[in-house]
């Protein structure tokens, strides 16, 4: 078998022990055992050709370990005795006897109390198994060999909450929080006795004096934040206070310049979670810096971009992401709604549509198309789209509401009638929030044309009490009721102030010329006419100027009369061109004038179309009194 070596132990008494460092497992752990031997006797000698004397057998035939005297030093023997009841309890536990391993680990904590992590480790060991008394007998014979272990009053002061010995908790916390390194145990601590006993004045304190610490971990200050959150939360402080405690704490982890990654993206999370988006971005771009990769943080990046306008930042981003995966489909949903918000139709469209095909279940990418098409004036495409996702979901206020809208589009009152009822049902039984003046000016607009006047009255001044400034409904309604000749005083209260709050409206001093109109003020009506046309003569209205004709027939200038109607007529002829779908109102209006041209064969065409769309008695008695004048 070879030549075998004879070795002698000397164990000399300057040796320095110290063995919590040995807590590995697997080759790392066999390693740190021969390791902790060694240590233990760095008097190790050897000699290849040792002499048999008297003394205790070596298990070779012929050769005894000579017995050396036990060194006299009692806390050299005690650090000995520590270790080997450390060794013997890391044994048990690797054998899976967690019973016995606890016993020789507070042996070894009992034999050298000096040695703060075993102690520390045997105190964890009994807490969690409920035995406080225990945890508390260690801690504190540890405590009489080092009063200035920060670890050793703040382990004492969680043995002690735990046992509800609150006090005694608290003056061992206020001690650990006393010296220059504590960590986030006491403090926490504290925190927790002091708002559970509604005492958060001196929660705060002990916030504010972990704040003048000089901590080189920025966990350790993140840590800090979270308590300054979860302490304002629970004494239901003011939010800039809770803020300013968050962000001083925040501010002194950032200037550390941590560098673990996940340590970095906590920190830029919290940023961003109280508002501070440009730190938050700088580091966001500096883990994309670390790892281009990081999808979610690209994510992060653009929506703190879109919220600081910076789109084309925020673009930059989002394209990144779908290069390195064409269908993330949350990043084409936020760079369809980027392009949309630039007026770009065509291009936000693509990414909505792509979305749907990528994912059929994504729900919002169906609205947005839908709400694209309707700025687009394709109100088919609309319901198309909108009839899509009624196949996959329940109906909701947003999908019946884009309906009413396309319906109205086309000229369908009765239906779109039919889908905002339907809108406002479904919101009343959870979205209430949606049913704002707006969603009442469109109902109201959609019985207005569909000559429902009463009910479009009611509409009109329900939007009215939601927002009693809405000038847009004060002109429609008080216009409604001009132009059917009802109502005239309501009708003039509420033209006249939607004109003082926005004095400058061509459709509001539309309406008031022709207020006037029906007042029999022709002067007054013609001068507010007139200012109304200059106002659009970018864009003309038909309407405008075929009040305008009106006006000046009743002052007995025909001439001007006519030239004014014919105007009127080739903007209505222009409209006519351009719809997708034939409206009875504009049938009606372009009836209007031709009769008042005096061409009564054009004039009862376009009232018979407008009747064929939508029959109505108004236009039946136009058609009926140009059959009794033949």
């Amino acid at each position: 078998m070879g030549r075998i070596k004879k070795y002698r132990l000397i164990l000399t008494e300057q040796n320095t022990l110290s063995y919590p460092l040995f807590m590995k497992s697997g080759l790392n752990t066999k390693v740190a055992f021969v390791l902790a031997l060694i240590w233990a006797g760095i008097g190790f000698k050897t000699a290849p050709e040792a002499k048999p004397r008297s003394g205790v057998s070596s298990g070779i035939i012929g050769q005894n370990l000579e017995v050396l005297p036990s060194p006299q030093d009692k806390e050299f023997r005690n650090k000995v005795e520590g270790l080997t009841h450390y060794l013997t309890s890391r044994s048990y536990e690797f054998r899976g006897n967690p019973n016995d391993s606890l016993k020789h680990l507070e042996a070894a904590a009992k034999a050298d109390p000096k040695q703060e992590y075993v102690v520390v480790l045997t105190a964890r060991r009994h807490l969690q198994k409920k035995k406080t008394d225990k945890a508390i007998e260690i801690l504190r014979l540890a405590q009489s060999t080092n009063q200035e272990s920060v670890a050793i009053h703040e382990w004492l002061g969680l043995a002690y909450q735990q046992a509800s010995q609150l006090e005694e908790a608290t003056a061992e916390f206020e001690t650990a929080l006393g010296k220059s390194q504590p960590t986030l145990i006491s403090i926490r601590g504290l925190t927790k006795i002091y708002s559970s006993a509604n005492r958060h004045d001196k929660a705060f304190k002990a916030l504010e004096t972990s704040l003048k610490k000089n901590k080189k971990q920025p966990e350790f200050w993140i840590g800090i934040a979270d308590l300054y959150r979860d302490t304002g939360l629970s004494a239901k402080a003011d939010i800039n206070k809770i803020k300013s405690g968050v962000l001083a704490a925040l501010d002194k982890a950032e200037v550390l310049k941590p560098e673990n990654p996940l340590t970095i993206l906590r920190l830029a999370d919290y940023y961003k979670l109280w508002g501070e988006n440009e730190k938050a971005i700088r580091l966001y771009v500096t883990l994309i810096e670390l790892n281009p990769s990081l999808t979610g943080v690209r994510e992060q990046l653009a929506e703190l971009f879109l919220q600081e306008e910076k789109t084309e930042e925020a673009t930059k981003q989002l394209e990144a992401i779908l290069r390195s995966r064409p269908t993330n489909e949350r990043a084409l949903f936020i760079l369809g709604g980027i392009k949309r918000d630039l007026d770009k139709p065509e291009e936000a469209a693509m990414h909505f549509e792509t979305i749907i095909k990528i994912n059929s279940k994504f729900e919002p990418a169906y609205y947005e198309l839908a709400s694209i098409h309707l700025f687009q004036n394709n109100p088919k495409k609309t319901l198309e789209t909108l009839e899509s996702a009624y196949e996959q979901f329940k109906p909701k206020f947003i999908s019946k509401f884009y309906a009413g809208l396309a319906h109205s589009t086309l000229h369908q009152f009765s239906k779109a009638i039919e889908s905002l009822l339907e809108a406002e049902e479904l919101a009343q039984s959870g979205e209430q929030n949606r049913l704002t003046h707006f969603f009442y000016f469109q109902l109201g607009a959609a019985y207005e044309r569909n000559r429902q006047y009463n009910t479009a009255s009611k509409i009109f001044n329900k939007a009215l009490n939601l927002f009693p400034e809405y000038h847009n409904a004060m002109n429609y309604l008080g216009y409604m009721w001009v132009d059917i000749d009802r109502n005239i005083d309501e009708a003039a209260e509420l033209i006249k102030k939607a004109n003082e709050l926005d004095p400058e409206n061509a459709a509001y001093i539309d309406s008031l010329g022709w207020l006037y109109f029906r007042q029999g003020k022709y002067d007054k009506a013609l001068i507010e006419l007139l200012r109304a046309s200059e106002l659009t003569k970018e864009e003309p209205d038909s309407t405008i100027f075929e009040h305008i004709g009106d006006t000046h027939q009743k002052l007995g200038d025909t001439k001007k009369a006519k030239a004014a109607w014919k105007k009127a007529l080739d903007l209505l002829i222009k409209q006519k061109k351009k719809e997708q779908e034939p409206d009875a109102y504009l049938f009606e209006q372009i009836g209007n004038i031709y009769n008042k041209l005096g061409q009564e064969a054009k004039a009862k065409d376009a009232w018979n179309r407008s009747y064929e769309i939508t029959p109505i008695e108004s236009i039946r008695k136009k058609l009926q009194h140009t059959k009794q004048e033949r």
